[in-house]
């Protein structure tokens, strides 16, 4: 049985381990940064002739999607509890069962 722990020591060489249950399954994923993960979903969520323009500044990114045909702004902090609770909002909002974690890597 992979264990968490072991799998995040296989990965320790991101800055963060994510994971992604969807109602088919469970993904454990890799990345660099916050920005990478929610760059990520949103691409996957939104039309893919939508552009994001994911922006930092002080602290919070910016950005904006469409949802039920109106355009709406985001800021969101730049840390994990703040991506997490947004990811599992805006799965909601688009009507998906998603649920995400995301954990540092860095001690």
């Amino acid at each position: 049985m992979h264990h968490l722990n072991e799998t995040l020591n296989e990965k320790a060489m991101k800055a963060y381990v994510w994971a992604w249950a969807d109602g088919d399954g469970n993904y454990i994923n890799q990345a660099e940064s916050l920005r990478e993960i929610l760059e990520e979903i949103l691409e996957y969520y939104f039309d893919e002739d939508e552009s994001f323009n994911v922006e930092e500044v002080d602290g919070k990114f910016l950005f904006q999607v469409t949802l039920d045909q109106q355009v709406v702004d985001y800021q969101i902090d730049c840390e994990t509890n703040a991506l997490r609770e947004f990811l599992n909002e805006i799965a909601d909002r688009v009507d998906r069962p998603d649920k995400f974690d995301i954990l540092s890597t860095s001690n």
